[in-house]
């Protein structure tokens, strides 16, 4: 009994969603006409408007990467990475038929080179690599027994405070950029790139951008990449009927479902009104 219920309930629940789409009709007046003392000109038109999410990642290794086993005991990676990867997806259906040039919002990118941050380096002296990593790890010990140490209230009074806070945190960040010099650094930036693609009934699959890894989002007819491909898959919908004298003409969009993939892999999915793959329907006009 309880099973019946809960696929009943599943059931009944399907039906409202179905229904709810049905039922949601987006309507917009064409023709000319007046408004407000004013003559329109109106068509029914659509443009999609997608925004593609690419994360860049950057990695340098640290230029005493290969003496990290040596004076601190782990590996440290030694080949430097520059990635890229294509994270998110959206897509809004906008009234109107126009083009704009390809919008692109970036985060700064930080500066994650070793030009002039070299804090192990403090005398003009000439020393080799190795004898400069010596020297940063052992201000990495340095830093670590002052920390204990003033833990331990061996340093100080021990008073706990705003002062130690800063003290912590200043010891933090100078052992973070020594042990930087061994084991890299690293930054992750994100780009949103928007384009916007008139709907044309004659096209449901379209290739909008291209993608990889190494170079991230590319134009479309750029065959180095994976396609970032459109797709529009019109819902069967009821409208209203047409008067046979009406001469008021409306066009109904048809909700359709929207898929933006990358590859095989689908990023996001939509339904949209779309009044291109909709109908026009006739009304009698109003009287006074």
């Amino acid at each position: 009994m309880k099973r019946f219920v809960t696929i009943l309930f599943a059931l009944l629940l399907s039906a409202v969603v179905v229904e709810a789409t049905a039922q949601h009709l987006t309507k917009r007046r064409v023709g000319i006409y007046r408004e407000d003392g004013n003559v329109v000109v109106s068509e029914a038109s659509t443009t999609l408007v997608v925004e593609l999410m690419v994360e860049h990642e950057r990695f340098v290794p640290g230029p005493y990467a290969r003496y990290a086993q040596k004076y601190l005991g782990t590996r440290a990676p030694l080949i430097g990475r520059d990635e890229y990867r294509l994270v998110a997806a959206d897509v809004v259906a906008t009234e109107g038929l126009y083009a704009e040039p390809l919008d692109v919002v970036a985060d700064d990118e930080a500066d994650i080179s070793f030009v002039g941050a070299m804090p192990d380096r403090l005398s003009m002296e000439d020393i080799s690599v190795e004898d400069a990593a010596y020297e940063a790890a052992e201000k990495i010990y340095e830093l670590r027994r002052a920390r204990f140490d003033f833990i331990a209230g061996d340093l100080g009074d021990g008073t706990i405070g705003a002062g130690a806070e800063a003290l912590f945190a200043e010891i933090e960040r100078l052992e973070q950029r020594y042990l930087e010099l061994f084991y890299g650094r690293s930054s992750v930036s994100r780009t949103t790139s928007r384009i916007h693609i008139p709907v044309e009934a004659e096209r449901t699959d379209m290739v909008i951008a291209r993608f990889n890894h190494e170079e991230g989002l590319l134009p479309k007819h750029d065959l180095s990449g994976e396609i970032v491909l459109l797709t529009i898959s019109p819902t069967a919908m009821d409208y209203p009927a047409s008067a046979e004298k009406g001469t008021v003409l409306y066009r109904y969009a048809n909700n359709a479902i929207v898929r933006v993939l990358l590859a095989q892999e689908e990023l996001c999915r939509k339904v949209l009104p779309l009044y291109e793959f909709g109908v026009t329907v006739k009304y009698l006009m109003p009287t006074k």
